[in-house]
């Protein structure tokens, strides 16, 4: 069962000569009300400035469609963040350009619906209230001065400054709930007690709004009013991801041979068979066009949570609109738990290495370039892929590289459903995963790639190879040129800028990352500093310290005996 809601919005001038709040709400089809929710807005443009209707509306429209043009992959508050940010750059820019005098700042309150969780973005004296039983509760706090008769002079709005700071929070829903976006033109003469008769008299949201506007007018509001009001009519499922879930109880395949039959696809060859999952390459029996179906192993049946992971691998990967990347087959039925995807023909790096391959710098220059613009177009979704190695880079014959797997992708507005653990292969997973001080991100993703490269060309690892549960003490990367001199100088510094021990000595961005590949000796890398033995290892520091402390003692005491 998806969310239900009810709207309600109502709106007046009041005394005023023009009305400068703007409000709205959108209710999309279900399948995107699934990932991203139902969104309802509610501005008062500053009366201060002579455009606060155009910032009112202009905030409120843009914030609605755009909301829904952000990525699946985003999480609520990123996405309504970066739209304001967007929006009050705009503000700022358009305030600055026209000559009429005051501003073009709103205050806004903006709240989204989701499954069983509401999430708000909010900045001013607008306010959003909740109703719960017999039990009504502000969510906001207003951005007003404290001091007396600055009530109402705003400290922050969207407009207002150069930097906008939003207040976000979040919360489960209950079936029942009613949720309402005031301005300070209701709630001010209403007052808590009025405006919780009045959302408890009425059970149409649109007759609450109403009656909120009219009953704040007649009791001499002096300003304009308007409110919007929200009901939950029914819960959706999780994070309403219903459809998702519910795939995860299909029954698996089995293991397959090559000629047999999976739902329209004729199976060729078993491509990768390891402990959890299996990997044919197969393609369509109408069409012949090659595929690579995926798949879990047959003693996992009834796994919900590698299912999970499954089916996670697939959303993620749908959202992925790249060529870095393979792209995911539509299924229009499915009785089994698998996925389809692009078949590209090629070697992964890994065995092309294990092949005997040699790299030179200039062609692992060019890898990590291609390497870093596919990453790049993961980050932007807000993805980390979390497991970035050369078994996981597929070069085709054209030259083309294509990232594979992303099993163990994941990204704050991914559904839920996967184990907490730190996925990686060791060797590859920058040290502050393998203490636990950290969790997998774009940043060690990073890392990764300077791991790959320096892999690749040297065939060793910056910090040794480094075996599963082994806890290593991590000194300072290894020179790739003490492998291959051949290195040039700059390159070798952005290895090891790449792997570098603290993460605040490394690449912070993929763009930053390929800039320095890009632009080659130019960049100008500075060759990062050994690391001092009393940060790198403070127990023999300190241990050294002691024992040259004792020596020194005793070279005195036996020179005041030898004097004596």
């Amino acid at each position: 069962m998806s969310l239900q809601l009810a709207f309600g919005h109502a709106t007046d001038k009041g005394p005023r000569p023009a009305n400068e709040d703007f409000g709205g709400f959108v209710t999309p089809e279900p399948a995107v009300a699934a990932v991203k929710g139902y969104i309802a807005a509610l501005a008062d443009g500053v009366s201060g400035g002579s455009h606060g209707r155009e910032a009112a509306e202009s905030t409120v429209r843009n914030l609605l469609s755009d909301y829904y043009a952000t990525p699946e992959t985003w999480e609520i508050a990123h996405s309504l963040s970066h739209i304001l940010q967007s929006l009050n750059r705009w503000l700022n820019g358009q305030a600055v350009s026209r000559r009429a005098p005051g501003g073009m700042a709103c205050t806004l309150s903006t709240l989204v619906l989701r499954g069983r969780r509401w999430h708000f973005a909010h900045v001013g004296d607008t306010r959003i209230y909740r109703l719960r039983g017999e039990s009504l509760e502000c969510l906001t706090q207003d951005h007003t001065w404290e001091q007396p008769g600055m009530e109402h002079v705003l400290k922050r709005a969207v407009g207002l400054d150069t930097h906008l700071t939003l207040d976000h929070a979040e919360g489960d829903l209950a079936a029942g709930d009613v949720f309402a976006l005031v301005c300070d033109g209701v709630w001010e003469p209403l007052g808590l007690v009025e405006m919780h008769r009045l959302l408890q008299l009425y059970d149409a949201p649109e007759a609450a709004a109403r009656g909120l506007v009219a009953e704040a007018l007649r009791q001499g509001g002096g300003d304009n009013a308007s409110a919007l009001v929200v009901r939950v009519e029914a819960l959706g499922q999780e994070d309403d991801a219903g459809n998702w879930l519910e795939q995860r109880h299909l029954p698996l395949p089995g293991r397959l041979r090559p000629g047999a039959h999976l739902e329209g696809f004729v199976i060729d060859e078993v491509l990768h068979d390891s402990r959890e999952t299996l990997l044919y390459r197969a393609h369509d029996a109408q069409s012949g066009r090659a595929c690579v179906l995926k798949t879990l192993q047959p003693r996992l049946e009834g796994d919900t949570e590698l299912a999970d992971r499954l089916l996670m691998e697939e959303w993620t990967a749908k959202r992925v609109q790249s060529h870095y990347f393979a792209q995911i087959l539509p299924l229009p039925a499915r009785e089994h738990l698998y996925f389809a995807m692009e078949w590209h023909a090629g070697q992964t790096l890994q065995a092309l290495l294990e092949n005997g391959r040699h790299f030179g710098a200039l062609e692992a220059v060019s890898l990590g370039i291609r390497l870093l613009k596919g990453l790049s177009a993961l980050h932007r979704l807000d993805v980390a892929h979390r497991d970035i190695k050369p078994a996981n880079l597929l070069l085709a014959p054209d030259g083309k590289l294509r990232i594979l797997d992303l099993g163990v992708a994941s990204c704050p507005g991914c559904p839920k459903g996967k184990a907490d653990e730190i996925p990686g292969t060791p060797s590859y997973m920058a040290p502050e995963l393998i203490s636990g001080s950290a969790q997998a991100d774009q940043q060690t993703d990073l890392y990764a790639v300077g791991v790959t490269l320096y892999h690749l060309l040297t065939r060793k690892y910056p910090y040794g190879e480094i075996e599963a549960f082994q806890r290593p003490r991590f000194g300072d990367p290894v020179p790739p040129t003490r492998v291959r001199p051949d290195i040039p100088g700059w390159l070798e510094n952005a290895l090891l800028k790449a792997c570098a021990r603290e993460p605040g000595e490394r690449f912070e961005t993929a763009e930053e990352f390929l800039l320095a590949l890009e632009r080659g000796e130019a960049s100008r890398l500075a060759r990062p500093r050994a690391t001092p033995l009393a940060a790198r290892d403070p127990l023999r520091f300190w241990q050294g310290v002691a024992v040259i402390s004792i020596v020194f003692n005793l070279l005195l005491l036996f020179l005041l005996l030898a004097g004596r």
